[in-house]
């Protein structure tokens, strides 16, 4: 299984360059089409920066919750984290409610 990076072309830069393929995207970006291109039997981990996942939160839990989908990690980008972001375990506990 491969992880797989999306995120600013900072962020993308520095895990590159620790052996982690991704691709730098904007906001603007079709990231749900992304997420659905990725080869779901080769990528196990995707890593994506918080502000996209946040503007893109509808695609991540639908990817997050498909049986057999890869797992998810939100990672801050190069600014830092998010002001007021929910935690891990705060997010696990709103997915499971649904």
């Amino acid at each position: 299984m491969k992880a797989f990076l999306i995120g600013d072309s900072e962020t993308v830069l520095a895990f590159g360059l620790a052996g982690i393929r991704g691709q730098a995207v904007r906001a603007g970006d079709d990231i749900p089409a992304l997420l659905e291109s990725l080869d779901r039997e080769q990528t196990g981990l995707i890593l994506i920066t918080e502000a996209l996942a946040e503007a893109n939160r509808e695609a991540i839990d639908r990817v997050l919750l498909s049986p057999g989908g890869p797992l998810i990690l939100e990672i801050p980008d190069v600014k830092g984290p998010l002001p007021g972001k929910a935690g891990a375990t705060e997010r696990i506990v709103s997915l499971l409610r649904r």
